[in-house]
């Protein structure tokens, strides 16, 4: 009776260990959750959740924050800053166009200010549209960002003749093509981590472009 016992109760054990063992070998591992990494470099929190990002850098820093309207929308606040000298204040709406287990796409767009107090005193109305690919795998998000900026500078030329004061207004126009390739790391699902290579044409195709790099810590929660 008692070795019966014994028998028939080790091999429920086992079985169960097995079991267990073969689930566990079929059964992928899940990823790691959402997290503040992926929702900054990827872009578009979730309804109610809001990552706030700072980026330092040569010579491109950044502040942004962005809290989720709802599945999709996602409100947008950023100001950008080259060397001290030009400052870009914007506000904007990101949509998250495509998403999946490792995959996503969000689009972007910004409206706002630009000033610059160098050599060239410059400041108009400014706006980008970009479009972010994030890969999260786990704690590891590479991502990729490629934009469009445009800026529209007026001028006032002012003319002193004998007769009197002539003044006139003029609007240029500044095309900033930009691209951004990165890493993301997530530290836990409030904080995050990127590195990342950034290239600005300010003022292409007439001027000469020089690539910079960026170190981002990021925030993220629910409100």
């Amino acid at each position: 009776m008692n070795v019966r016992f014994g028998v028939t109760f080790g091999g429920c054990v086992i079985a169960t260990l097995l079991g267990a063992s073969e689930a566990a070998a079929v059964e992928p591992r899940t990823p790691f959750p959402a997290h503040a990494a992926l929702d900054a470099v990827g872009g578009s929190p979730a309804k109610g959740a809001y990552v706030l990002s700072a980026q330092g850098g040569w010579p491109f820093s950044f502040l942004r924050a962005q809290v989720g309207l709802s599945d999709r929308i996602t409100l947008q606040s950023e100001l950008e800053s080259a060397v001290g000298r030009r400052y870009r204040p914007m506000l904007g709406i990101g949509v998250r166009l495509a998403e999946a287990t490792h995959v996503r796409l969000t689009g972007e767009f910004l409206a706002g200010w630009l000033f610059q107090r160098s050599e060239e005193y410059r400041r108009g109305p400014n706006g980008e549209l970009r479009f972010r690919l994030a890969i999260p795998v786990r704690r590891f998000v590479p991502y990729l960002v490629l934009g469009t900026r445009h800026a529209f500078l007026p001028d006032l030329l002012t003319i002193e003749r004998s007769s009197g004061t002539e003044t006139s207004w003029s609007a240029r126009h500044e095309w900033t093509p930009w691209a951004t390739l990165g890493l993301g790391f997530a530290i836990s699902r409030g904080i995050g981590l990127d590195l990342g290579i950034n290239y600005g044409w300010v003022g292409a195709p007439d001027t000469i472009a020089l690539p910079g790099v960026h170190l981002g810590l990021h925030f993220g929660g629910d409100r």
